[in-house]
């Protein structure tokens, strides 16, 4: 089969990775009790019950889910947005395996993060 995963299953992607803004998640990263979903996010690499459990304070304490979730968006951007699985990810939307910027700016307001034009 030619092609990306994205585009021939975009139907069953349709959850948001809360780090990324990237739509295209099979499964919603929490359910309603908090359990997670172990998916990673094509776009940005974040493990849902993983990564969110595994960043540390200076002090060596652990980050809360939500704390890991903008810790890893920031080092994720700083780091130039590279695309975890760009066999997944749509090929107009990236180049050298990193998103354009354009795009990453408007999935980022997805989830309400904004970043300078």
């Amino acid at each position: 089969m030619s092609g990306s995963l994205f585009y021939w299953e975009e139907s069953k992607m349709k959850h948001t990775c809360p780090v990324c803004g990237f739509k295209g998640l099979a499964e919603p990263p929490y359910d309603h009790e908090g359990n997670h979903s172990h998916e990673i996010c094509p776009c940005c690499g974040f493990q849902f019950g993983f990564d969110d459990y595994e960043m540390q304070h200076e002090d060596g304490s652990y980050l809360e889910p939500s704390e890991s979730i903008i810790a890893y968006r920031k080092n994720w951007l700083a780091e130039g947005c590279v695309i975890f699985s760009p066999e997944c990810f749509p090929k107009h939307l990236q180049k050298a395996n990193r998103g354009l910027r354009h795009h990453l700016i408007e999935q980022l307001k997805q989830i309400n993060v904004h970043l300078p034009s």
